[in-house]
Parts: structure tokens; sequence; C-alpha cells
């Protein structure tokens, strides 16, 4: 990957790598990444897919990851479901929400974006 980890053009990275995945039953959800406390990326999904950056004030679960999660996440080398489970990854808000960025981490090959 190119792109830095949480900027404009990894989201742009994600929409690119999540196009061509199947559809899914999986609801439209608004999503923050975020590493540390400053660095966070919006993602706007739909149908199992990210569909572009979300908006700030439409956020409903902020899911706070190391930049090493999010790589191994990205990757398939870790399981979103499963690092929530084992207790690795907490999201804040929304738990529907959170089951969408988990059916997009699960059913598409996002390893493209990874470091």
């Amino acid at each position: 990957m190119t792109a830095e980890a949480l900027s404009e053009e990894w989201v742009e990275a994600l929409v690119a790598a999540s196009a061509d995945a199947p559809e899914t039953t999986a609801r439209p959800a608004t999503v923050a990444l975020a590493i540390g406390k400053t660095k966070r990326a919006v993602l706007a999904l739909e149908a199992g897919r990210v569909t572009g950056p979300g908006a700030d004030d439409e956020v409903e679960v902020t899911v706070p990851v190391t930049g090493a999660q999010l790589n191994d996440l990205l990757a398939g080398r870790e399981s979103m479901a499963t690092s929530y489970i084992r207790g690795d990854v907490k999201p804040e808000g929304a738990i529907g929400a959170f089951l969408s960025l988990v059916e997009l981490f699960e059913s598409t090959d996002l390893s493209s974006v990874a470091e």
C-alpha cells in the first residue's frame, strides 16, 4: 500500500478494494476507525462495501485500533469478529454499525490496502 493508513487516499483505496465485493445484507453505516487520539478515518458503508468517506456528524460507532492491528485485520491475518470477542477491539457506539464493519472485513479481500 502506498497511501498512509486512514488518509483520504487510503479511504479511496478501500472504496476500490471493496467495489467488486459481493453485495451483502449489512445495513448502511458510518464508522470511524481511529489510531490513537488524533488519527482517524470516517467510512460510509453500504451493502458490505465502502462507498466513500463519511461525515463526522453521522458517525455511529468508533473503532479504536493500533496501526499493527489495522494492518493485520486488512491483510486477513486477524479476524475483526475474533478480535472483538477476545476484547482486543472495543467499539464505542452502535453495535449494529460495528457489525456492518465486521461484515466488510470478514467478507472482502482488503489485503491490497494493508501495508
